[in-house]
Parts: structure tokens; C-alpha cells; sequence
């Protein structure tokens, strides 16, 4: 087991160690992702960002910008990423995404953090200072995020949900400091989810890991059974964030995208049938782990989540909820739409439309998932329309 503080010794070695080789990096600039484009109007003046003085600095305008919803907002506390010396339970690390985007914060850690999905390069890595200035400048970053985006496979840096146990500073606590990430998404059980993340909304039969700390740090991995919370009033000052929620179906939906968004990066780069097969499943939810009973969000992002659509003529859509038995209502993945599915090889992809439509047309909500995709899905074979 890795004590709180040789912890947090890795994290600083594997940041210091990033850092030292990106000085070294060639300055290739990336192109082709929302965030580059936005760089690129910052530095014309087509777009110029708001700073607000209410603690949130550029937030607020750069998620706008962006397009990202703040009710997407999810809060871990663990000490665990490039910032986490600013990082405990009661400074916690808000995160907010769309199909492509995160974009990372916490109360005055001094940068906004930015990872993107990027057609050319996977995953594309910036930072925005948090100080204001007169032009503020998105910084691109290398190798001291790969440090710990690296870990997620062998194939590609990838996205990062996971379930890590932390004392009540937020301090992690491994039981294998080589693989310090237990990584999550709709495969792992309920109960190995969300540790050191808060978690709110409702959730009925659901235990996980969320929302509760190590009582004893010498017995890290003995610990109560979390609950999803009502309210994050009294765990820390609620006007850090922007909203005073950490969603659960953000948080599921976030999890789902990462798993999607790893396979297909690593798919991508060393392509087998296993790993094709694998994926089609992922996207067709065979593998998800059914909800013990409804949950629901308290942040506005289940309804903001869904309007943004497409839908079809009957106004169906990939992105409608179930979130009774399963997160979705059709078994087809909305990342179809996403940049990283679009940047798949073209052979790859051909497979996996075959994939995909194969094991949807065997059931007749697979078959509804067909017809919305054939409606509002540019570029799909002709067998599925």
C-alpha cells in the first residue's frame, strides 16, 4: 500500500518528469479541435473573454466559448491531478464537459485546465492562467499531462474517470503505486465507482464509493458504503463552484464518453478484431451495468444534456434518458457524432458501422437506435437506412 505521502512524492515526480521532457518537446502547434480554433480568435480579437471578480475569473466565458455547460459540473477532491496541491474536500476540483472538451478548475489554482479531442493527435492538452490580463493566452501542454493521461492504456493518452480511495484531505491512497489510477466507466459495479468524487442528486438501491473519506488512514480500504447526496452544504463553501452540485447522471454520462473515447483512441492506433468487437459492444451498452433502481441529477443537465439533440422527425434522439433501469433510453451511443468517432480510420469505421448495426438490428429498441442514427447521422452506410 502507498502512504498519503509518498503519493503525493509520485504525482510531483511524474509532473516534474512530464515538465523536464516537454521543455525538450518540439512546439508542434495542434490543429483541428475546438480549443486551437478558439486560440486562434483570441489571438485576432474575434472573441475576447470576460473576467468575472467573483473568484471564477475567466470560468464562466471560457466555458461559453467553448460551448460547455456549467450543469455539467462534476467535483472530485482528490489530490490526484496537475493541480493538486490545491486539491481536498473542501477545495475541490470542478470539471465540466461536452462531447469533446473538459475543462478543469479549482478555486484559486491559479490555471484553468483544457484537454480536447483532437482529429490529428488524439488528445490535444492546454492550460489558460487564471490571472487577468489585458489578452489572456491559451498555453498548449505536453508531456507533463501525458504523465498521467498516459496510464489509461498502452496505445494512446486517453480520458480519466476513476475510483481512488482518499483521506479526509483528499490525500489518495494506493494499493499499487505502478498503476495509480483504478479507472472507471458503465462497466465497473456501482459499488467500486466514484471514490473521491462527490456525487449528487438521487439515487435509489445505489451504494458506490462517493462522497465519503478514509476514516483511519491505516486501514485506507475499510470503508463505510457512500450515498448519493442531496446537498453539498456544510462539505465546503459552495460559491467556489458554479453550480452547488456534482451531478450523477453528468458524472455517468462523463464515464460513458471516456470509455468510448479510450477504446476508440486505442482502436485507432492498433486496430484488432477483439478491440473492434469491444467497442461496438461499449457503444451498444451490452456490457452496462444495470441501475439498481431511477436516479435523477439536481444541476439542470439531464434537460440540457437532451436538447441539444439531433432528433429525428418523431423527435427521437441518442441523447434521451432513461435513467430507470439503464442510463439511456436507445442502445446506441451519441458519441456516433463526436469528433472521435469522425476521426477513426475509414476502414475502421466501415467495420464498426457494420458492428454496430448488426447487434442493433436484433432487438426492436436496436432497431429504433437505426432509424434515429439513419435520420441525423451524415455519412452512414446504405444498409442502414
Amino acid at each position: 500500500m502507498t502512504r498519503p505521502g509518498r503519493l503525493l512524492l509520485l504525482l510531483t515526480g511524474l509532473a516534474a518528469a512530464g515538465a523536464a521532457h516537454a521543455q525538450n518537446a518540439p512546439d508542434v502547434p495542434v490543429a483541428g479541435n475546438p480549443v486551437d480554433a478558439l486560440e486562434q480568435k483570441l489571438a485576432s480579437g474575434q472573441t475576447v473573454l470576460t473576467y468575472a471578480d467573483d473568484g471564477h475569473g475567466w470560468l464562466q466565458s471560457l466555458l461559453a466559448a467553448l460551448d460547455v455547460s456549467p450543469a455539467s459540473q462534476v467535483l472530485p477532491f482528490t489530490r490526484s491531478s496537475l493541480q493538486f496541491d490545491h486539491i481536498n474536500p473542501e477545495a475541490p476540483r470542478a470539471v465540466y464537459f461536452n462531447d469533446d472538451i473538459s475543462v478543469a478548475a479549482v478555486h484559486d489554482g491559479g490555471l484553468i485546465e483544457i484537454l480536447a479531442n483532437d482529429p490529428r493527435d488524439g488528445l490535444a492538452f492546454y492550460t489558460l492562467d487564471s490571472k487577468n490580463t489585458v489578452r489572456p493566452k491559451l498555453e498548449q501542454q505536453g508531456a507533463t499531462c501525458v504523465a498521467c493521461h498516459g496510464m489509461v492504456n498502452a496505445q494512446a493518452p486517453g480520458w480519466i474517470v476513476a475510483n481512488v480511495t482518499a483521506t479526509a484531505d483528499g490525500t489518495p491512497v494506493l494499493a499499487d503505486p505502478v498503476h495509480p489510477f483504478d479507472f472507471t466507466d458503465q462497466t465497473t459495479p456501482f459499488a467500486r465507482r466514484w471514490g473521491g468524487w462527490y456525487v449528487t442528486g438521487t439515487s435509489e438501491g445505489m451504494t458506490h464509493r462517493g462522497n465519503v473519506t478514509v476514516p483511519d488512514p491505516y486501514h485506507p480500504f475499510d470503508l463505510p458504503p457512500g450515498h448519493t447526496l442531496a446537498s453539498l452544504s456544510g462539505r465546503f463553501d459552495l460559491t467556489q463552484t458554479l453550480k452547488p452540485t456534482s451531478d450523477i447522471v453528468a458524472l455517468m454520462v462523463l464515464e460513458h464518453q471516456t470509455g468510448f473515447t479510450n477504446r476508440a483512441f486505442a482502436l485507432d492506433v492498433d486496430y484488432s478484431d477483439k478491440a473492434l468487437d469491444a467497442l461496438a459492444a461499449y457503444m451498444t451498452f451490452a456490457d452496462e451495468v444495470a441501475l439498481p433502481g431511477p436516479v435523477s441529477g439536481n444541476s439542470g443537465f439531464t434537460a440540457d444534456f437532451a436538447k441539444r439533440g439531433p432528433r429525428d422527425g418523431e423527435g427521437r434522439s441518442l441523447r434521451d434518458f432513461d435513467l430507470k433501469t439503464r442510463l439511456f433510453r436507445y442502445p446506441l451511443s451519441y458519441m456516433i457524432y463526436s469528433s472521435a468517432f469522425d476521426a477513426l480510420k475509414p476502414d475502421i469505421k466501415q467495420k464498426l458501422y457494420r458492428k454496430l448495426y448488426d447487434r442493433l438490428r436484433a432487438s426492436a429498441d436496436g432497431r429504433t437506435a437505426i432509424a434515429i442514427a439513419a435520420a441525423t447521422r451524415p455519412g452512414l452506410p446504405d444498409f442502414w437506412k
